[in-house]
């Protein structure tokens, strides 16, 4: 059990303020501590950074620096400060596909032993293999996600098991009331609806030194969203369409079909209450399995979420440990999820009552982060995400052979040093 012990603009405030801040503490007094990362919108890691301090017995304190919402824009301010083996950042907030770069740079403290042990204590398989590379651990799992199919009661009485399944019953609705709303958008959620595709279809797209392995299944994950793109079924917008436009639309019943992240469940009941369209929609939301590729076989779809890591350079990476472990303990790990929304990394977290009142898919969601997978887990990730978007993209113009010829031969180049 753990025991005490957002745009580019905003980056590059916190940067400023963390230099501003310097290092802090003294002989005389705790250590202060730079927690770099999203400040929860309801207060909770605020909340635990300030607990944790008081419990620490003056050894620390912990000052909050947010960042804004630009993933690209957050890599960027770490991967520079890590570099240059900045002092100034004590424990950081990583994106799950963060691991394997940091890492391998050797930025990253590694824990081992109790740490170890306390940080993967009663953790889901998903967001523990995010935490890992080459069965090393270098982060604490904070929160997770994994994407769920959200559909129409009142227009699909059983929900579709697999992928073509739900083309076919989409095409039985109207147009204006069947459409699957995915993210097509050349950004990384459209990575992570090719990864789901790939990974349900038995294969993978890299190797853990980014060499591609991209074989039939990477195939048939382009047929499929070629097939959903031109099916006549997809929303016009597709193309441009991120997390929000999709949620969006189905609140204005406008698609049978929703392929997204568990927020949109509370969105859509929030949302009901003053529109009454929204409020028809909620009452008939339903929630199922992400569709499988193969009828038979289980999903396996991307974790999103996020890990909290302890940078080598750090003023005392030993106490931002015991800091971070305390952060992330399960009582903070309910709090998160009932009250911002973010899916708990604990097994035991989705048996509490309270926090099944606010998923009442928990067992689904649980289930599902059980069969998840890590996105391309390599140190050229930020490369081979890339490859994939500019190559895959629009997804109507998708040529299924062609652009898996294509996209390994350009991550081949990737995996080799160069640039496509």
């Amino acid at each position: 059990m753990r025991l005490a012990g957002t745009g580019v603009t905003a980056v590059v405030a916190a940067a400023c303020a963390i230099v501003a801040a310097g290092c802090g503490g003294s002989d005389s007094g705790p250590v202060t501590l730079n927690y770099v990362g999203p400040i929860d919108p309801g207060g909770t890691n605020t909340k635990a950074a300030a607990e944790c301090a008081k419990q620490s017995n003056g050894q620390y304190k912990i000052a909050m620096f947010p960042v804004g919402s630009s993933a690209d824009a957050t890599r960027e301010l770490f991967v520079r400060r890590l570099a240059a083996g900045d002092n100034s950042m004590d424990i950081i907030n990583m994106d799950t596909i963060y691991t394997p770069e940091f890492a391998e740079a050797g930025w990253m403290r590694e824990l081992t032993g109790a740490e170890k042990a306390d940080a993967l204590d009663d953790v889901l398989p998903g967001p523990a293999a995010s935490v890992t590379w080459k069965n090393k651990v270098y982060g604490i799992p904070t929160n997770t996600n994994v994407q769920l199919l959200w559909y129409r009661k009142d227009l699909v009485p059983n929900p579709p098991k697999t992928w073509d399944e739900m083309i076919q019953m989409a095409k039985k609705l109207p147009a204006t009331k069947g459409n699957i709303l995915e993210q097509g958008n050349k950004y990384e959620g459209y990575v992570v609806w090719y990864n789901n595709l790939v990974a349900s279809a038995g294969g993978t797209i890299v190797n853990a030194e980014g060499k591609p392995t991209l074989n039939q299944a990477a195939v048939k994950a382009a047929d499929i969203i070629h097939n959903v793109a031109t099916s006549g079924r997809a929303d016009p917008s597709l193309s441009t369409a991120q997390e929000d436009q999709g949620r969006l639309a189905f609140e204005a019943d406008k698609g049978a079909f929703m392929l997204n992240w568990p927020y949109v469940w509370a969105a859509a009941h929030a949302d009901g209450k003053t529109n009454p369209v929204t409020k028809k929609v909620a009452e008939n939301m339903g929630y199922a399995a992400y569709p499988s590729v193969s009828p038979g076989e289980p999903s396996h779809v991307s974790i999103g979420g996020a890990n909290l890591g302890i940078p080598k350079s750090g003023k005392n990476p030993e106490l931002a440990t015991q800091a971070a472990l305390c952060m992330t303990q399960e009582k903070y790990q309910r709090q998160e999820a009932i009250k911002e929304g973010l899916p708990p990394v604990m097994n035991k977290v989705y048996d509490d009552p309270e926090v099944r009142k606010v998923y009442p898919f928990a067992d689904l969601l649980r289930a599902q982060l059980k069969t998840s997978v890590v996105r391309p887990f390599t140190p050229n990730y930020s490369d081979v995400t890339l490859a994939i978007q500019d190559t895959l993209h629009p997804p109507a113009a998708i040529n299924p052979q062609k652009a898996i010829d294509t996209l390994k031969s350009r991550l081949n180049t990737v995996a080799d040093g160069g640039m496509y």
